[in-house]
This record gives C-alpha cells, sequence and structure tokens, in this order.
C-alpha cells in the first residue's frame, strides 16, 4: 500500500460496490493520474460496471497488482453470485474481482470521478465495515453506506434530451407528442418526463437506443451546506463610529454603529435589529465601509434549557466509581466496565464527570443512549457542561442538521457526540471513552439489516482506540451481568440513590381481585391520582400498548378485523377513528360492520394509550395531560416538546409507552402507574420476563428522584411471577438467578448463542422449502452440541404480503459457522435469485418475534 499523493499509473483501487447478491462486492479498477491526488480510503468514487455507472466506495489502495492480497471474504474460495464479466459498450473488460491477483489477465477499467472533497469514511470506519461485513454475511458496500446519515448519501439524477439528428419518418401520434415535448423543455428529469407520459418508458428505451434521445446520468449529494449573507466591516470600531455620525441616513447609522459595537453580522439579523434594507446596505458596501460575503450557516438542534444542570459535588458512591475506571484508564486495562447502579443512583454525572477528564487528556468521547426520548435531556446536561465542543446525531434531527453535526464530526470540530444507536459509527478520531447509557435496551440492536449491535460496535472501537468502555444500566442485560460475572467485564455498583434520596414504596393491585371490572385505571391507582392531583404533584402512567383498542372483535362470529398484509389484527385509533396496523402501515376507516359476516356489533377490546387518556379525562376533568406514544411525537421536535412541557410543570400527568419508562428525571414526580405489567409475558420470546422485569424497574425508577417520597403502583393479573415480584422489591440479583437457571434449561444466552435465519417470499412453499434446504445443510455439517430448530413458521407468519419463515441456531463452540452459513446459502443462491426469496441472517437477536 501506498501514500495516495505517490501514484503511478498502475495505483489500483478496491472499490465496493451495491451488486445484488454478491455479498462481497469489492471489485478492482486503476486510478487515472488525474484522480490521483484525491483518491483516498474511505472516498466515494463513480465506476463503470457493466453497462451502468455507479457509485462504490475505495476499500483499500495498492501499488499495482502484485500488492493485492487474497480477498479474506466469500469470493476468496468461491465464486461471486452474478457474473459480472459482461463487457462494457466500448469493448473494455469488465472489472476484476477484488483480491484475484490476476489483474495481468484482463484490462482493469479506470475510476470515473471522486464524489466529495473528503472521504465520508475514516480508515478505521472502514476496517470496521469490512470486519462487520463478513461476520454478518451482509455486502461491504451497504454495511458502510449504513453508517452515514441520510442526507450524506448520493443519488442518482436521470435526464433525458433531445440528440439531434433526423426525427424517425414514422412515429405514432403520442410518439410524436413526446419528442417534441422534449425538443422544447431541453434536458428533463426522466421521473418529470414519466409523470407526463406514464406509459412511454418503453418508447424511451427505443428512442435512445436509436439515437434520437440521449440519457444523462447525473449524481448528487442528498445534503449540502447552508450559506447565508454576512455583512463585515472594513474599518476598525472608532473610525466606524465616526462613519455613523457623518453618514445622513438613520438607518445606516444604525446599521454602522451596530457592526462597530458587535462586528460581523448576519445580514438578515443586522436587518431585523436596524429595520434597515438590502439596497442601504449595498450602498455602505459601495461606498467602502462594509463588505458582504457568503459565509456557512450551522443548522444546531435547539436544546430546552430547564434540562440543563450543573455540576454537583459527587457522592461517596460516585466518587469511588470515577477513581477506579480512571485507574483502570492510566493502567491501560482495556476489560469493559459494567456500572450496576439503582435508578437515581448519578450515572449520568459519573458519565460526565470521566468526559471531562478525558478531553483534558486530549482525547474525545461518545455518549450513546437507547431512545431519542433521552436525548434532549442528556444533550442539555453535556452542552451545558461542555458547550459547543459537543455534537448530537438522531433521527430526529432535520436532515439539514444531522448533515452539519455529522460534518463538524468529520472536521475534527468537537470533541463530544452524544447519540442514539448509529452514533456509534460518529466519525470521531481519538477516541478515549465510549458510553453505552441503559446498556440493556434492546432498541441497541438493529432489527433492519445490517443487523448490528451497537454494544458490540462500541467493544470493536473501543479495541481500536484503547479506549475504555462503561456500559451503564439499573437493571443491566443477562448477557452483560453474566459476562462481569465471569470477569469478562469489570463490576462496578452503586447501590444509593444520591442526595439522600429513598427508592419509592411500591404497591401491587392484582386486577383479578381489584381491577374494577373493564376499568384500565384500578380504584387502587385511581385513587392514587387523585391524591398527588390535589397536592400539585406530577404523575407518570406507562401503558406499552399505543392506540385505544389493540382488537376489533365482532360479537356474532368472533372473528377479529386483521390487517390484509399481515397475519396480525388492526389497532383501533379513536383520535381519527381508523384502524392501523403497527407493522406496515396499512390505515383504513373504522368500519361499521365486521368484514367476514356484516355483523354491527363489533366489540373494542384491549386498552392502549388514548384509552388511559379518555379514561383520565373523564375522570379528572381538570388534570392537565401529555399523551407521548408514537403517533404525538412524529414530528421534528417533538420529544423536546412534550417532555419539555411536563418538566416545567404545565402537565399534571404524562401517559407514554416504553419511551417514557427509562432516563427520565422529573423531581415533581411521586406516583407511577404501571398499567399492565404483564403485557410482555405472553409473547413467545426467551427474554420477556427479562424485558417485563426491565420495564417495571426502569419506570418505577421515575417516582420520588427529588425530595418528595415516590410510589409505585403496579397492577397485572400475574402478581406472583417472579420477574414481577424481583422488580417490586427492588432484587436484581433474586431475578438473575432465577432466570439464569430458566436459560440454562432452555440453552438460551448466557450459555449458547443465537443465530436465526429468516425466509420471506408471497408464496409460502419458495419460503419454507428454501430455509428446509438451508437448515437441512447445516444440520450435517454443525458439531454435535450445536442444536438447529426449524424451518418453523415465524411467530407472525406473515407481513406485508410475505409468508415468514425462520430457522433458530443454539451453539456454543462452532468455530467455521460463518462459513457453514455462507455454503448453505450458496447452495440456494439461484433459487433465491431466481424467485427474489427473501433471506437475512441475524446473529444474537433480541427478539424472536
Amino acid at each position: 500500500m501506498m501514500d495516495h499523493r505517490q501514484q503511478t499509473s498502475r495505483y489500483t483501487a478496491e472499490v465496493a460496490i451495491d451488486v445484488p447478491y454478491d455479498v462481497s462486492g469489492r471489485y478492482t479498477y486503476a486510478v487515472p493520474p488525474k484522480l490521483s491526488e484525491r483518491v483516498a480510503i474511505g472516498s466515494r468514487v463513480l465506476v463503470p460496471f457493466g453497462r451502468r455507472r455507479m457509485e462504490g466506495i475505495v476499500v483499500a489502495l495498492h501499488q499495482d497488482s502484485r500488492d493485492i492480497p487474497p480477498s479474506g471474504g466469500w469470493a476468496a474460495d468461491r465464486p461471486p453470485f452474478i457474473d459480472i464479466g459482461t463487457p462494457s459498450p466500448t469493448g473494455d473488460d469488465g472489472p476484476v474481482r477484488g483480491g484475484s491477483g490476476e489483474l495481468g489477465a484482463r484490462k482493469l477499467k479506470f475510476l470515473l470521478d471522486v464524489l466529495d472533497e473528503t472521504p465520508p469514511f475514516t480508515e478505521e470506519l472502514v476496517d470496521l465495515a469490512r470486519d462487520f461485513s463478513e461476520a454478518m454475511l451482509y455486502p461491504l458496500y451497504r454495511t458502510l453506506i449504513s453508517m452515514l446519515p441520510p442526507s450524506m448519501k448520493t443519488e442518482e439524477r436521470v435526464r433525458i434530451r433531445w440528440n439531434g439528428g433526423d426525427e424517425p419518418l414514422i412515429a405514432l401520434p403520442e410518439e410524436v407528442e413526446l419528442l417534441e415535448w422534449v425538443k422544447a423543455n431541453g434536458p428533463v428529469d426522466k421521473k418529470t418526463l414519466l409523470m407526463r407520459f406514464p406509459d412511454a418508458e418503453p418508447i424511451l428505451d427505443l428512442f435512445i437506443e436509436r439515437g434520437w434521445l440521449a440519457e444523462e446520468r447525473l449524481r448528487t449529494h442528498r445534503g449540502r451546506a447552508k450559506t447565508m449573507k454576512v455583512v463585515v466591516p472594513v474599518h476598525g470600531a472608532d473610525i466606524l463610529q465616526k462613519a455613523a455620525e457623518a453618514v445622513r441616513g438613520e438607518r445606516q447609522k444604525a446599521v454602522l454603529a451596530l457592526l462597530a459595537e458587535h462586528g460581523r453580522m448576519p445580514l438578515q439579523a443586522l436587518i431585523r435589529a436596524t429595520g434597515a434594507t438590502s439596497a442601504s446596505i449595498r450602498a455602505l458596501a459601495q461606498a467602502g465601509w462594509v463588505r458582504v460575503e457568503e459565509a456557512s450557516a450551522l443548522r444546531r438542534p435547539s436544546v430546552d434549557p430547564s434540562w440543563q444542570k450543573p455540576p454537583v459535588a459527587l457522592s461517596d458512591d460516585q466518587r469511588r466509581v470515577v477513581e477506579a475506571i480512571w485507574a483502570d484508564i492510566e493502567r491501560g486495562d482495556a476489560a469493559p466496565v459494567l456500572l450496576h447502579g439503582v435508578t437515581g443512583s448519578g450515572k449520568t454525572e459519573v458519565y460526565l464527570t470521566l468526559i471531562e477528564r478525558m478531553l483534558s487528556n486530549g482525547k474525545t468521547a461518545l455518549l450513546l443512549v437507547p431512545e431519542i426520548a433521552l436525548t434532549p435531556m442528556m444533550l442539555a446536561r453535556v452542552q451545558h457542561r461542555f458547550g459547543d465542543n459537543v455534537a448530537v446525531l438522531h433521527s430526529g434531527l432535520s436532515a439539514g442538521e444531522r448533515f452539519d453535526e455529522w460534518q463538524r464530526i468529520r472536521r475534527g470540530e468537537v470533541g463530544v457526540v452524544v447519540g442514539a444507536r448509529s452514533a456509534v459509527f460518529a466519525p470521531l478520531e481519538r477516541i478515549g471513552l465510549i458510553i453505552l447509557d441503559e446498556e440493556h435496551e434492546g432498541s441497541y440492536k438493529q432489527e433492519e439489516t445490517p443487523r448490528y449491535h451497537a454494544r458490540e460496535v462500541a467493544l470493536w472501537r473501543a479495541r481500536r482506540h484503547g479506549a475504555a468502555l462503561v456500559l451503564g444500566s439499573a437493571t443491566p442485560s443477562m448477557e452483560s451481568y453474566a459476562y462481569a460475572r465471569a470477569g469478562r467485564y469489570r463490576l462496578m455498583v452503586m447501590p444509593k440513590r444520591v442526595g439522600g434520596a429513598r427508592l419509592p414504596s411500591v404497591r401491587i393491585v392484582d386486577l383479578r381481585r381489584e381491577g374494577g371490572g373493564d376499568r384500565l385505571v384500578s380504584p387502587p391507582l385511581s385513587a392514587a391520582i387523585d391524591e398527588r392531583l390535589k397536592r400539585g404533584e406530577q404523575i407518570i402512567l406507562l401503558q406499552n400498548r399505543r392506540g385505544y383498542a389493540n382488537i376489533v372483535l365482532c360479537r356474532r362470529c368472533g372473528r377479529a378485523v386483521e390487517c390484509p398484509h399481515c397475519a396480525v389484527t388492526l389497532t383501533y385509533h379513536r383520535t381519527d377513528e381508523a384502524l392501523r396496523c403497527h407493522y406496515c402501515g396499512f390505515e383504513q376507516p373504522m368500519v361499521e360492520r365486521c368484514p367476514s359476516c356484516g355483523s354491527t356489533h363489533l366489540l373494542k377490546l384491549g386498552g392502549g394509550t388514548q384509552r388511559v387518556e379518555e379514561a383520565l379525562a373523564a375522570e379528572f376533568p381538570a388534570a392537565r395531560v401529555i399523551r407521548m406514544d408514537r403517533d404525538t411525537t412524529q414530528r421534528k421536535g417533538a420529544h423536546e416538546d412534550l417532555l419539555g412541557r411536563f418538566m416545567r410543570g404545565e402537565a399534571d400527568i404524562l401517559i407514554g409507552t416504553q419511551m417514557i419508562a427509562k432516563g427520565l428525571d422529573f423531581p415533581k414526580v411521586t406516583l407511577v402507574g404501571i398499567v399492565s405489567a404483564d403485557s410482555m409475558l405472553a409473547l413467545p420470546d426467551f427474554r420477556a420476563a427479562e424485558r417485563t422485569f426491565q420495564l417495571v424497574t426502569q419506570v418505577a425508577g421515575r417516582a420520588g428522584r427529588g425530595t418528595l417520597p415516590g410510589e409505585v403502583v403496579v397492577q397485572t393479573f400475574a402478581p406472583d411471577h417472579y420477574s414481577i415480584r424481583a422488580a417490586v422489591d427492588g432484587r436484581y440479583e433474586a431475578f438473575f438467578a432465577e432466570e439464569l437457571a430458566r436459560r440454562k434449561k432452555g440453552s438460551y444466552p448466557p450459555f449458547y448463542r443465537l443465530v436465526v435465519i429468516h425466509a420471506a417470499h408471497a408464496q409460502a412453499s419458495l419460503a419454507r422449502e428454501t430455509l428446509f434446504v438451508i437448515s437441512d445443510r447445516l444440520r450435517m455439517r454443525v458439531g454435535e452440541e450445536t442444536i438447529v430448530i426449524g424451518p418453523t413458521p415465524a411467530p407472525i407468519p406473515k407481513l406485508r404480503d410475505r409468508f415468514r419463515f425462520h430457522t433458530l441456531i443454539k451453539y456454543k463452540r462452532e468455530p467455521r459457522l460463518g462459513a457453514l452459513l455462507r455454503a448453505a446459502l450458496e447452495d440456494v443462491q439461484r433459487e433465491v435469485k431466481r424467485h427474489r426469496i427473501e433471506i437475512a441472517v441475524d446473529f444474537d437477536p433480541q427478539s424472536l418475534m
């Protein structure tokens, strides 16, 4: 490998390209001399591929063919999924697969262009993507591109133009109309053209082939930097003050006086402050007093100051943990730290103190939170401590804000990044500390491909940088706590709340005896709410289901109204009288008659957040209520707005799903009610009990965090279930011991690791038979301790018109599992490609649903 500034004509680039059914997707191209100064590892480039021009990402650079090592991926010893040997239109040979080492046998194609001034990917992120691509059996290009926010990606625009020459001698009227329209309007966007002529695509292809029309392909960036006009004083403040006295216009006087006081100012801000016009400022520029320049305008996410907290003196527990972690860092101890602190024990202050020390040592820090809802609170506290040295990344930002924040990080302008799961890919350099707050949360695992877990990515990056990794939680995941018990993580415990605050008292309401019929809010919980409202205190109610009723049932035939595309019932939303599928997004108006038998006798069963809200409005009409679920938080800034209003005391009751269950700190909340604590226990998922314990413990921890004592009311039909009993009693160790015994008996993590292979197709038989072949191949090849179960229908057997099957693999030691999976997938590649069967492999799944 060589420095990219010393390229020669034999300089080559290994490029990852998005090619369907090609897991490796790496090809070698020659770098033309004109691009040699711009190409670097991590650059996005435009390359010829067959008859197309495609975007690729440079993942390696080589002096010549002899420097190219054999590929470490699937392509090293197996043929690619598709044949890419199609000659280009000019007769040149196609690109060479990365790592073949046989460049002498074929002529390399040249890279066409470099798409960025600065490579969007650091060499570290390229190496990370390569390792995870191999581990997850996912194409390298798609692994890399998933690291970028949408606004950093590019898109291709296709334009059609008249190519000159003679028109066709014989043409239908509609063909003539299309040609004349293109001639009259110049190069036109193909999408616009097809909107005007919807059936014209075959005609377009013919006219392009005949040479009457031509196709232009342009690749543009989705996001771009925003600029603004800035007025810059040409002279010093003293001269500007004298000039202000000399000019005649009052508004021009005000402009010069303001610039003398503040220096350069944005044009629009200056106009608003003085009432001047653009023309009057241009006149000052012509007179030589000022000049108007273009400057970048950073789009920064706003921060609600009500969340800010000043630094506080550390408690004994906090100081003990900080000093122990810092001693490990100074010794170079690379073992991850599991910080097990009860709710309200002050873990955030520990994080901030460690970040402060890391910044003073010239290193950077990455702080992850599991929910967008937690980001405003955490960002406010971090920004209050570290100012503009902080950037934030999460999907709730506008496209422009994410673009600008990402660019600030890439340019090395910030030392701290706060964000949700995808922020783990932030292009930070010199990382000294990575923190996963609420490390137990399943939302750290991405459920769409590539199915990475932020904890695994954080571990990789921490090792790469020699950084400390801190995993914090009041309810650690079973795996993390088992690793700590086994010595793979260092366990640190914070058993007390800070400031002398006590853990809340907990009361169980057995809904079998005290439920009050079909009431969602039981009499005991209702009485507790009434008491808090009279005292002017705040209440949080958790109902982990959105909508109004999750089942609309016919009393005559007993059938529920189901989604036509999924094997699930539609949820009734009362606010707009709609039935919605929470999986595929299908929506229809509420039905008046049963779709199966036509009866008008329909029952709305189950209760979501909307129904709880309605019940509270009926019983406590004077109470100010905020509902927080996916339906109310879709608009930008909704999380910050709703939580900020509650923080400022503008509401008495906050109702919400699990997004309000963790990490939030409201000093005036003295009552937490859990409407249905056992709603997850019936799910066919081995983590159901663990999630129930975590959810009940976490939401209970929102009560009594200030000076006022707190109370938790837990409504349940299963008061004796070990997960609920342990959560109510605050006994993590008891829950861990019971759940560990059950996991061992069932061969589940942490005793076994899991892999799920998913298959889906519109024809159930195709998905099932393809997965049967894969499963059968694996059974014959894996070790004796490895268990292969399936294929079986998925718990939700149909989603988005596709039937779903999965095979579950449980293993302890299977060092060749990746290779065996690749071989089994290769055995069915023809059928998969021919019938477009969806196959996905999920390592260490968080759910079996």
